[in-house]
């Protein structure tokens, strides 16, 4: 009905010649709504998927010394957590054999270390055999190698209460919490929890290799994040890119996944849609000039929320583009006006 309705009206107005400018006067009592042009660096392009995760390696994660039966969380998986917050509660007899088992290391390793230390001063002065200073290091320093490593895993340790079958372990930074919530068994050397620091947490994208050397942002939901690598090993015809450090106003969850709009580095302007039409199978707009209308020709690359995003070969920044009654000034353009 609009569009017939445009019809009709452009009927009653002067015709006007093909491929010529419109002036203001042949368009009568038409209401003429004008738009600012704006120029824009960075233009989007086609949806790709994104997942909100972390690089390899960058997380701090906690291994089991040993079995247990059970491990009670007390944290929402992927959530967020502050360094000394309680995660979980590890349970079963083997818990006790542990802490026995860490009390007596740590008294042998006292005893090796002070033991190492008096014998240092005797080999330095000669007065130890090579062989038998070899043997007290070797010792040592495997004693010191397994105590270490048990001795992290204590430091995470709330201290015992009086159930010495249960243990409560606190997190060791602050940042985002990721468990296996499924798993069945807890044996030695599994991972009980890891950690990641929030300046770890970033978008992971796959963007098309001809155009990966324009890429500048990410546009995710309600945010924009730069993009701050871009990975040298092409997967197919895409290549891998980082974003920067994922902020809090992001709201994004770790793991998650989701469309993204990648931002390319472009020189374009950005139009509303209401004033792009084809004429003579070109994309134009209209734009104002001294008395009259001028037709510019510009070539679509990208819709941007409500307007598009176009180049021309005419400088548009900061002009005046005709925004509305364009279907009635099309028709006039058509020669429907007039006899």
């Amino acid at each position: 009905m609009k569009q017939l309705q445009w019809m009709l009206l452009a009927w009653c107005l002067p015709a006007v010649s093909f491929g010529a400018d419109v002036p203001l006067a042949a368009l009568g009592d038409l209401q003429l709504d004008y738009t600012a042009v704006q120029e824009i660096a960075e233009v989007p392009g086609p949806a790709v998927r994104a997942q909100v995760t972390h690089r390899t390696g960058s997380q701090y994660s906690i291994q089991l010394p040993r079995d247990v039966r059970r491990a009670h969380y007390l944290v929402r998986n992927g959530g967020q957590v502050v360094a000394g917050q309680p995660f979980v509660v590890l349970e079963g007899p083997e818990i006790h054999h542990f802490l026995l088992e860490f009390d007596a290391m740590e008294r042998r390793y006292r005893s090796a270390e002070a033991r190492y230390r008096r014998s240092r001063a005797s080999y330095e002065q000669k007065a130890l055999a090579e062989e038998q200073w070899v043997a007290i290091v070797d010792n040592y320093l495997a004693l010191q190698l397994e105590y270490e490593h048990m001795r992290h895993f204590m430091e995470l340790v709330d201290p015992p209460q009086d159930d010495v079958e249960s243990i409560t372990l606190h997190a060791p930074i602050t940042g985002y919490i990721e468990f296996e919530s499924r798993q069945m068994a807890l044996i030695e050397g599994d991972e009980v929890a890891s950690f990641l620091a929030p300046g770890e947490l970033r978008a992971q994208l796959l963007v098309p290799v001809q155009d990966a050397d324009r890429l500048t942002g990410v546009q995710l939901e309600g945010c924009r994040l730069d993009v701050e690598e871009l990975e040298g090993v092409a997967r197919g015809f895409s290549l891998v890119a980082w974003s920067e450090a994922v902020t809090g106003a992001c709201r994004l969850q770790l793991n998650s996944v989701l469309s993204a709009t990648p931002l390319y580095r472009h020189e374009a302007y950005r139009v509303p849609r209401s004033a792009v039409f084809t004429w003579a199978e070109q994309a134009h707009v209209l734009l104002r000039g001294d008395g009259a209308l001028q037709l510019v020709p510009v070539v679509l690359l990208q819709p941007v929320g409500e307007d598009y995003a176009v180049t021309s070969e005419i400088d548009l920044a900061g002009r005046a583009v005709l925004s509305s009654s364009v279907s009635a000034v099309q028709g006039v353009l058509l020669g429907l006006g007039g006899e």
